[in-house]
């Protein structure tokens, strides 16, 4: 982390005013120089709540009269202005006798995604000095309650061997008495084994049954049912509500894994 130096300079003392992130030092007496005070946040973007994000922006002397300022959008940036999110104020000034301003960002839910996308924002200024750092990364993150499944009904995708496994879909029952966790009969499908060999007469057999559970930090524990069919961890995808699973297995001599994609109906 890097700390911004604001350099006051009031008739003929000078004090030196220290913020959180970012170095600059102003040394065009002419003209105050203005930057971000950090370089980066993180936008948490959940449904039906504000979901706006203050900058802050600083100058590194008083300011004499308003200094316009502007936000422009990084064409490298993966999040779109008008889409991800909304500049509130695009346009906007540090007023006379102040260093500091603010710069209000509005995610939008419908269009944000869960696994997060960045907004370079560009601060320009035809008032005042730049700092060299004039660049800001916002992380845009959707959120999702997952208090409870929306369906227990899922389709499951499964990969393996480098190939794509058949298809099927299972129901999770929950477990009683337990949060978050729920049994499936199936997790590679009942026809993985014929798939495997290319021996239809596997079919129906060594179905990889079991238990998935939910952690609180969106972790999955898959416990198989069978000592041939231990299990396997993933991740869980709150905002599609979406698991995703790699399983060991031990019914064929040579190792591999299996990715399964369950994914609500």
């Amino acid at each position: 982390m890097k700390y911004l130096n604001k350099i006051l300079y009031l008739f003929v003392v000078s004090a030196i005013v220290t913020s959180c992130d970012r170095d600059f030092v102003d040394t065009n007496f002419g003209q105050p120089t203005i930057g971000f005070a950090s370089e980066t946040a993180d936008l948490y973007v959940e449904d039906g709540a504000i979901n706006q994000i203050s900058i802050e922006l600083a100058s590194t002397a008083v300011t004499e009269g308003n200094v316009n300022y502007s936000i422009s959008v990084d064409p490298t940036s993966t999040a779109f202005e008008g889409t991800e999110f909304t500049i509130v104020n695009s346009s906007t000034s540090f007023a006379n006798g102040e260093m500091f301003t603010n710069l209000i960002i509005e995610g939008d839910f419908a269009n944000a995604d869960y696994e997060g996308e960045v907004a370079k924002l560009i601060l320009t200024s035809n008032q005042a000095q730049i700092s060299q750092d004039n660049s800001f990364d916002l992380n845009i993150f959707k959120v999702c309650e997952i208090s409870s499944l929306n369906t227990l009904d899922y389709n499951a995708e499964v990969f393996a061997l480098g190939d794509t496994a058949p298809s099927h879909s299972v129901t999770l029952t929950p477990v009683a008495g337990e949060d978050r966790q729920w049994t499936i009969t199936s997790s590679w499908g009942p026809e993985f084994l014929a798939w495997a060999t290319g021996d239809p007469a596997y079919s129906g057999l060594f179905v990889y049954s079991g238990t998935i559970i939910l952690n609180d930090d969106l972790t999955v524990d898959f416990i198989g049912d069978e000592a041939l069919t231990p299990g396997g961890t993933g991740v869980f995808i709150p905002c599609p509500q979406e698991f995703n699973i790699t399983l060991t297995q031990d019914v064929f001599t040579n190792p591999f894994t299996v990715d399964v994609v369950l994914s609500p109906m």
